[in-house]
């Protein structure tokens, strides 16, 4: 069990890890000069960690589950609920 859990963790912040890498990345190859904008980094690691959940859990690697997720419309699901908690605390979205 701890196993699983331990998994779970490690694919949750690897996750997160990713969605970093991945929003500054974009902001990095904009084609125009923008300001850093901290709400889409903030949504993209939120994304990032849980699809890194699900492949710790499962035992996938990060791409496996992204594909899973997005063809499964778990990434979508995750999108309005993310969107949904983040408005009730006050936060733009």
């Amino acid at each position: 069990m701890w196993e699983v859990v331990i998994g779970t963790v490690k694919g949750i912040l690897a996750g997160a890890i990713c969605g970093a890498i991945t929003a500054l990345l974009g902001y990095a190859k904009s084609s125009t000069v923008e300001d850093f904008d901290p709400k889409k980094a903030r949504q993209t690691i939120i994304v990032g960690a849980i699809v890194g959940g699900i492949a710790g859990y499962q035992g996938w690697t990060y791409q496996q589950a992204y594909e899973w997720a997005s063809s499964t419309g778990v990434i979508v699901i995750v999108e309005y609920i993310k969107k949904a908690i983040l408005r009730r605390l006050g936060y733009e979205v």
